[in-house]
């Protein structure tokens, strides 16, 4: 075992030892208590999972939670009663250990659907469902969501407004032989309250720091229908959420200051939180009708979120260096004068523009007084979510049936404010609409089941079933101005004199001067260039517009029984038919055996598969970036396989990827309240699918032509922009192992009634192997010993989630009062950045590479230390109807370890102002408090 390992082993050990120690208090409270009140220790003694039926993993209707095979977490409304967080997403991450959602402070769209891991898989290999029917995923493909995440398009639980939600069950175990593709890490299993009354509820909270002003307001109403059970209730959710800032000036900040350019109070822009108002709404209802009952819940969620977006400077400023690079550093300013005066063409019929003619410049243009101090682009974004499900369910000649239709919609709209498009000069506008994102999904279900006698100890349940599915994808077209290569693109400057003199060639007689197209800003013969689209994002232009689907047919079989009294056994198989890429057959096996009441035994294998989604077959868009040390911007094209660009760079079609799992563990029921579940865990994913690294198209074949020339010359248009292309594809395997260990405890007592719970995790991925490509391009260029998943990402896939992770919680309870206390814990961390994007050995020959090498031993990675935060809520409930709670989140404000790497010592912070690390699991928002209060009739 590594040092690393020990050191976040005996933290673990240590915790574990002090929540043994938090557990014997109630427990010997319970003890005392028992000599005065027999009927108190007496239901102590009684764990209530034995009487918790479970859905999800199992489609017998008998099963607890602790009689599953499988580990299956179930948390019901009370667990989120004295929650701080108001996103479900939130929520689960302080319930699930191995549940982790990280900041992606500029991630583009994900820093506003930020895409959860469990059990170290991405969110894509995590199976959502609504109350048992497959929820349709997120219109984003998360380009810019992390190492673990790269490419992975999921379903967006923070859709779903947490206060309908009356139950959950999270599946820590493979299920793909079960539901179907995307349940390779598991299931989370959302089920809508049923009950009936009308609540509602009220928070307000912000952060130590005075900013982050949080308000949720929320109303449900519940009502009977009908004699036989039948039901429908509404609920309604409002979020309005502040950004919060933890960033520092950036370092040219200060000169602008000094120089009177930028009032004294910018810091160039605001890294956090980002600002958020969210309005949903679901319903939910079962009306039942002889053996039949018909039931339907939907949900709809529209909500505006917007962040910072990079300060743009008016002049070029001069400052202090990272540590490591010699002398000064210095920004250029984010826009360069545009020439006005167009002077004829070339013999290649490109415009030449006059040097000393007359000239844009936005930061003093008196039609931009906005843009005088620089601008900090606004990065919005609308999230409109939609799913309905309504099906049938009953019995009929003793087979029980479910049938069901499903749709499902997630649209995502793109604004850019305060900003411009540079190609467009004195023409561009400074608001501009990108384009959206469309995700469609439809589903049929025809599920049955029936009990079968065969001489087992109890019947053998025999469930089948039929789906039928259809996924769509679609980019939309942004404004013009979004995506336009104006005018001023690339501008071809030239000199013109009069008897001998220069003067602008706007005056009579003058002539242009042979050879003169001299950039006077860099002083090089290239053109004068502005990025085009919208800067910051570009929007959806036609090149990018797309819209395409899949369809896939599946049937399953699955049997369970109890074969013998205590030992329970499971099988199931699937096959799934794709018809943009073939078909798919998974089985899995389960199985438990209990020694007694006190002991059992439980273990699973089976296979599954992820099928690639058709946002990451259809997305195709470009970004502006600096790739391969390039000082000025350039097009990052993110190409589909069967784009002309993409089969020039020998993608090939995306396929499943494919898994292997294996869990066992034990299940101990001592009495005294406690229960104790442990469970191991092996996953084995073979062709995961993610971008590939930049891939630079200027590169020469051996002739001199360049990649961007050939596809110009092959009438490729959108290669005049490229800087770098990449593009999805199967590029690697991982093997992840764990141990998920859980502990819990319930007493009743002389001073109240105690439900503690201790949940530990550790987890460990390691990238087992990795595609390379090699081959001969049609241009005659070879490309060697390429991988498409380069040592950075690895480093960060294996590294950026704490291995252990622990949650310890108690709630207490007695007469009007109740307090709930929560210890997170998050073990050790590391990250790994790329020197060349970061600026150390941009250049060949230049001593950066060397100084960062000295600076870093371990050549830019980072460990950072393992953490602890609490949270803190305490209530009073008053005539049992009205209940007033204050409470903390971070009760102690933890920040994360700061970051040391690329840091000016003149603010303490990164380029653009950060000082956290973006993975940090314990977050960057630091202490926050609130105040809630609800009333139920």
């Amino acid at each position: 075992m590594t040092s690393f390992a020990k050191t976040d082993f005996r933290l673990a050990t240590s915790l574990v030892a002090l929540a043994l120690a938090g557990f014997a208090v109630p427990a010997v409270a319970a003890d005392a208590a028992a000599a005065d009140d027999q009927q108190a220790a007496a239901a102590a003694d009684e764990p209530s999972e034995d009487t918790t039926i479970i859905v999800t993993g199992t489609r017998r209707t008998d099963r607890t939670v602790l009689e599953s095979a499988v580990p299956v977490d179930v948390f019901s409304a009370d667990d989120f009663k004295a929650q701080p967080a108001p996103q479900l997403q939130s929520i689960l991450q302080t319930l699930v250990p191995s549940f982790n959602q990280q900041r992606n402070l500029l991630g583009d769209g994900s820093a506003f659907i930020r895409p959860p891991t469990l059990r170290g898989l991405p969110a894509d290999q995590i199976l959502v469902l609504v109350n048992g029917k497959r929820m349709h995923r997120s219109a984003l493909v998360q380009i810019s969501g992390g190492a673990l995440n790269a490419g992975a398009q999921g379903a967006d639980l923070s859709q779903l407004a947490s206060p309908a939600v009356g139950r959950v069950e999270v599946l820590r175990d493979g299920a793909a032989a079960q539901y179907g593709s995307d349940a390779i890490a598991g299931v989370i299993n959302l089920g809508l309250r049923r009950d009936d009354g009308f609540e509602v509820t009220a928070r307000y909270g912000q952060t130590y720091e005075g900013d982050g002003q949080d308000t949720q307001i929320t109303a449900f109403y519940g009502t009977k229908l009908g004699e036989d059970g039948g039901f429908v209730n509404f609920t309604g959710e409002f979020i309005d959420q502040n950004i919060w800032d933890r960033s520092v000036p950036r370092p040219t900040i200060a000169p602008l200051v000094a120089q009177g350019i930028i009032p004294s109070i910018a810091t160039g822009n605001r890294l956090g939180g980002p600002e958020n108002r969210a309005y949903r709404g679901v319903v939910n209802m079962e009306l039942p009708a002889g053996d039949t009952t018909f039931y339907a819940f939907a949900h709809y969620g529209w909500q505006r979120q917007g962040n910072d977006f990079n300060f743009r400077p008016p002049v070029a400023t001069t400052h202090d260096a990272i540590p490591g690079r010699p002398g000064t550093a210095s920004t250029p300013a984010a826009v360069n004068p545009v020439f006005l005066d167009r002077v004829g063409f070339d013999s290649q019929g490109r415009a030449l523009w006059d040097v000393n003619g007359a000239r844009f410049n936005i930061f003093n243009d008196p039609r931009f007084p906005e843009m005088r101090n620089g601008y900090t682009p606004f990065f919005e974004n609308t999230n409109e979510d939609l799913g309905i499900v309504a099906g049938f369910k009953g019995a009929e000649f003793g087979i029980n049936y479910d049938i069901s239709l499903m749709y499902g919609q997630n649209q995502i709209r793109y604004f850019m404010n305060d900003t411009i498009n540079r190609a467009l000069g004195p023409n561009t506008p400074t608001d501009f609409y990108m384009g959206k994102f469309v995700q469609r999904e439809f589903n049929f279900n025809a599920d049955f089941s029936v009990p079968v006698e065969v001489g087992f100890y109890k019947p053998l349940n025999i469930a089948w079933g039929v789906e039928v599915r259809r996924e769509a994808f679609e980019v939309g077209l942004g404004d013009r101005a979004s995506w336009e290569v104006g005018p001023y693109a690339s501008q071809l400057l030239v000199e013109c004199q009069l008897g001998g003199s220069i003067v602008p060639c706007s005056t009579p007689g003058s002539t242009i001067v042979p050879g003169a197209a001299i950039n006077p800003f860099t002083g090089t013969r290239v053109p004068a260039t502005q990025s085009p689209g919208s800067d910051g994002f570009q929007g959806f232009g036609p090149a990018s517009v797309t819209e395409g689907g899949r369809n896939n047919y599946s049937a399953y079989l699955d049997l369970e029984a109890t074969v013998v009294e205590g030992l329970d056994v499971g099988v199931a198989a699937r096959y799934d038919y794709f018809n943009d890429f073939g078909d798919t057959f998974n089985g899995k096996i389960s199985a438990r055996y209990a020694f007694n009441e006190a002991i059992a035994i439980r273990g699973a294998a089976s296979t599954g598969f992820r099928a690639p989604t058709p946002g990451q077959q259809f997305t195709q868009n470009l970004t502006t970036g600096f790739p391969f040390g390039s000082t000025v911007p350039l097009g990052i094209a993110t190409v589909r396989a069967d784009s002309a660009i993409g089969a020039f760079y020998l993608a090939q079609p995306l396929s499943p990827e494919k898994s292997r799992s294996f869990s066992g563990g034990i299940v101990v029921q001592p009495g005294a309240g406690f229960t104790l579940t442990v469970d191991y865990y092996n996953i084995k994913v073979d062709d995961r699918i993610g971008l590939t690294g930049n891939i630079n198209p200027n590169q020469a074949n051996p002739g001199g032509q360049t990649a961007t020339q050939f596809l110009l010359s092959q009438g490729v248009a959108e290669a005049a922009e490229l800087g770098a292309v990449r593009y999805f594809t199967n590029a690697f395997d991982t093997r992840t192992q764990g141990v998920d260990i859980v502990l819990s405890h319930k007493a009743d007592t002389g001073i109240g009634r105690f439900n503690s719970s201790l949940a530990v995790n550790y987890n460990k991925t390691k990238v087992t192997d990795r595609k390379v490509i090699n081959g001969t391009l049609a241009n005659g260029q070879v490309l060697s010993n390429f991988r498409p998943v380069d040592d950075v990402r690895v480093t960060n896939i294996e590294r950026n989630n704490p291995n252990w992770r622990a949650v310890l919680s108690t709630n207490w309870t007695n007469g009007m009062f109740d307090a709930t206390g929560r210890v997170n814990y998050y073990g050790k961390f590391a990250s790994r950045f790329d020197p060349i994007t970061s600026g150390f050995g941009a250049t060949p020959g230049v001593p950066d590479a060397a100084a960062a090498a000295a600076l870093y031993p371990n050549p830019f990675i980072k460990e950072f230390k393992a953490q602890a935060s609490i949270d803190l809520e305490v209530g009073v409930t008053f005539q049992e109807q009205f209940r007033l709670a204050v409470g903390a989140q971070n009760l102690l404000n933890t920040y994360p370890e700061r970051e040391t790497r690329n840091i000016f010592p003149s603010t303490g912070g990164a380029a653009n102002g950060s000082i956290y690390p973006d993975t940090a699991p314990i977050g960057q928002q630091g202490g926050f408090w609130y105040v809630r209060a609800s009333a139920k009739f």
